[in-house]
């Protein structure tokens, strides 16, 4: 079979299934790892797929929602990573969720730090890639158009499968009574595996999202070390949230020449 013939099962592959593994590619084509390797970083370079840890999934389009996202509250999220990477220590494990917060986290990760990360976004994998003393593990699972992350079942199966010392996950809402809860059911599934498989479970939410209901809850409270948050946030609806006996950590506000 010549490469291109080779090329474009491999695309097909991904328009049926969304994600293909290269050790199953090799098997099912006859040819080595490497050549399979080979074929995917082409593919890559012509836009053809995304490569990840093991393997691909079909190359996503830009989302402009990301966009927006990565422009927004880019002062609260920055102050908000930079305080919870400072509760990390070396040799621990590490989840990181997905979401621009999460980015904002793995960004401010020291280049000296070492231990393992679980992620499902391939923004942090990707950045944390080139980390001489990171291990990363990106979880297999469905690709999120325009998020450049996966969900679904074999994504909670991984964070099903073991533990982690720290969860540094994200929100689409913090709310007294209702507790955490995302925008999305997959998300949502997945999250909740990344908390209860954790020893320590941190919420990086800013503080629009505090006091806010989103529609699919992941869980409650008492799930919760602590959220951290801005400064912005309001004192009724911290009060609130520290009735409901949930600690709040407040990120002291990041210098404006340290934005750009």
């Amino acid at each position: 079979m010549v490469p291109e013939q080779r090329r474009q099962q491999i695309v097909t592959a991904l328009g049926t299934k969304g994600m293909v593994r290269a050790d199953d590619l090799a098997n099912q084509l006859g040819v080595s790892l490497e050549t399979i390797r080979r074929d995917l970083n082409e593919l890559e370079r012509r836009g053809e797929l995304t490569r990840v840890y093991g393997g691909a999934t079909r190359a996503p389009k830009r989302s402009e929602s990301w966009d927006r996202r990565v422009g927004s509250q880019v002062a609260a999220k920055r102050a908000i990573a930079r305080y919870a990477i400072r509760l990390l220590r070396p040799q621990q494990t590490v989840v990181f969720d997905m979401g621009t917060t999460l980015l904002e986290a793995a960004k401010a990760l020291p280049g000296d730090w070492s231990g393992s990360v679980l992620t499902a976004s391939r923004h942090v994998a990707d950045h944390l890639a080139d980390y001489p003393g990171v291990r990363v593990q990106m979880a297999p699972g469905q690709p999120r158009e325009g998020e450049l992350a996966v969900s679904g079942p074999e994504a909670e199966r991984m964070f099903a499968g073991g533990f982690a010392d720290v969860a540094l996950v994200s929100a689409g809402g913090v709310h007294p009574q209702a507790g955490l809860t995302g925008s999305h059911e997959d998300e949502a599934a997945v999250r909740r595996q990344m908390i209860a498989r954790s020893f320590e479970r941190y919420v990086l939410a800013d503080s629009t999202k505090l006091g806010r209901v989103s529609t699919y809850r992941v869980t409650d409270l008492s799930s919760i070390t602590a959220v951290i948050t801005d400064s912005d946030v309001t004192k009724d609806v911290l009060d609130a949230l520290v009735a409901r006996g949930l600690r709040v950590h407040i990120a002291p506000p990041v210098p404006v020449d340290q934005l750009a």
